[in-house]
């Protein structure tokens, strides 16, 4: 641990953190579940002062949200009287293995939790309160039944805001429209500064802006793309035999064509690629940028083929309401 930690140029305990989810989160990938902890109201004040200390900004209000989409923490919905119950029965029913670390003054955090909380305590501080003054149940999306298979409904990780309504928004409205559908993925606000360089970009040919989290895209005069970093379009296409029939499936879509002679087959885009059309051939990176597909997505988008040749875009695993491109299928004999 000591070695990672100065390769990692993190602090003991820190690294000592991130090994530790490492190892929980493929835990969970591996048996389909989400991680729970221990962590209360009280550790999220604790964390406050601790990300202020270090010249953190209103962002440290929102640590610790209550579901990460990996992580769960359920003392957070207990109030400072249950919380305290709770600690008096576990003393008395349970054997605590306390972390010997924990008392050490040599640390930060542990400074504020022995020093400065008891004050807090003393002057009646609410930290069940606080915690919830900065997090919303609502963008809760809990499934713990991971094994349930027979469920068609994803969860949002993308959105697609029409150029019209965009351009029909003052500069507040803007931003209150991005944050309202960063809400909706679960994600906070964006910064007011990466706001107005985001705006400032999108009067000119292209606005990208890029966080923890997600991408926020937008040419001159396309819509407005909002993806979270999970979202599945990240993801390679997929394709199988069904029977007479090619599937594909991509970004949770799927396309079945009939392929008796399995002629047709899974393929992606290459610059100077180009695709028949009824006129001719047309690049295809052209076409990607006529539908407005994002630059960071264009390889991603199913192409399918017809023996070596590309002869559909099929945008239609992109969003369900386009149209594959073109929209019939031209083979040269």
């Amino acid at each position: 641990m000591p070695k990672l930690s100065l390769k990692l140029k993190r602090g003991l305990e820190e690294t000592g953190r991130l090994v530790r989810y490492h190892q929980l989160k493929k835990i969970s990938q591996k048996y389909q579940s989400i991680i729970l902890t221990g962590h209360h109201c009280k550790d999220y004040t604790e964390s406050i002062f601790l990300h202020l200390t270090r010249g953190g900004g209103k962002k440290s209000f929102y640590t610790l949200p209550p579901f990460d989409g990996e992580r769960f923490l359920p003392l957070v919905f207990l109030e400072d009287s249950e919380l305290r119950e709770l600690y008096q029965f576990v003393e008395t029913e349970m054997r605590i293995f306390e972390d010997e670390s924990n008392a050490d003054p040599i640390y930060k955090r542990n400074r504020i939790r022995l020093e400065l909380l008891p004050i807090l305590e003393k002057e009646k501080w609410n930290f069940f309160k606080t915690y919830w003054n900065f997090h919303d149940k609502s963008q809760l999306n809990l499934q713990f039944d991971g094994h349930n298979k027979n469920t068609t409904r994803h969860p949002p990780h993308l959105f697609r805001i029409p150029h019209e309504t965009w351009v029909s928004l003052g500069l507040p409205a803007k931003k209150d429209l991005i944050d309202f559908h960063l809400k909706l993925l679960g994600m906070y606000p964006l910064y007011k500064s990466g706001f107005e360089n985001f705006h400032l970009q999108s009067e000119g040919e292209r606005a990208f802006l890029e966080n923890k989290n997600c991408y926020l895209y937008k040419s001159k005069f396309g819509d407005l793309f909002i993806i979270d970093k999970k979202s599945p379009a990240f993801k390679k296409a997929i394709s199988y035999r069904d029977g007479n029939h090619l599937v594909i499936e991509w970004n949770q879509n799927r396309f079945k064509l009939s392929d008796p002679d399995e002629k047709y087959h899974l393929g992606s885009w290459h610059h100077g690629q180009k695709i028949q059309i009824r006129s001719g051939n047309k690049e295809i990176s052209e076409c990607m940028r006529e539908n407005g597909i994002p630059f960071f997505l264009r390889t991603f988008i199913p192409i399918l083929y017809f023996e070596n040749e590309p002869i559909q875009i099929l945008f239609s695993l992109f969003f369900k309401n386009e149209k594959n491109y073109p929209k019939r299928i031209y083979l040269e004999r």
